[in-house]
């Protein structure tokens, strides 16, 4: 069975950073940060682990396997042929890593973290560019949960995993659906009607 010699958490120091007086909040969000990369970094060095704690079949779950093809919605708004091809292997990786060869060793996890890491720093690059800056409000949903995801993985039990997994890829399909019209969409669609957006 698994044993949570990691718990608490390393990141944590038992003081919220809101409560932090100074700078120290910022040193505290910089120093998690920090760690999440690492902690990344080592997940792609393992390119054909799950890096799942829990024992085989205890990991599989159909909300938490299936729910990446949501990141497929964003072929629904694509214009192309390359862009709704980008997004459909994104959803095809995710499932396969997250449903398929979760509870064993796959080449699939590291194409899926890899690919993911590349579509995310792709998006923050074109939005970033081309939207307003608002919209990454937007894309703190789905990080949180990435992130929260990540430290349910120091629990007994899979469950947290599932429910903040689950979401990560809900709401992250659908923040990058909503980029994608915006960014294709939304300005062919206000000129075809005549008007002026941005």
């Amino acid at each position: 069975c698994l044993t949570l010699t990691n718990y608490p958490p390393r990141w944590w120091t038992g003081r919220p950073p809101w409560i932090a007086p100074g700078t120290m909040g910022a040193k505290l969000l910089q120093a998690r940060a920090a760690s999440l990369l690492k902690e990344h970094a080592m997940t792609i060095n393992r390119f054909r682990s799950p890096n799942m704690p829990w024992e085989g079949s205890a990991c599989r779950s159909p909300a938490a396997g299936l729910s990446g093809a949501c990141y497929a919605l964003p072929a629904l708004v694509a214009p192309g042929v390359l862009e709704p091809a980008l997004w459909l292997t994104t959803a095809f990786l995710s499932c396969m890593a997250d449903y398929v060869h979760i509870s064993h060793d796959s080449a699939f996890h590291g194409l899926d973290r890899c690919w993911a890491t590349l579509m995310l720093l792709r998006c923050s690059l074109l939005f970033g560019a081309r939207l307003d800056p608002s919209f990454f409000l937007l894309a703190l949903v789905p990080l949180g949960c990435f992130v929260k995801g990540r430290d349910a993985k120091l629990l007994p039990d899979p469950s947290g995993w599932v429910f903040w997994h689950t979401l990560w890829h809900c709401s992250g399909g659908l923040v990058v659906t909503l980029g994608v019209w915006m960014l294709y969409r939304a300005p062919a669609e206000a000129a075809a009607s005549g008007l002026h957006i941005g």
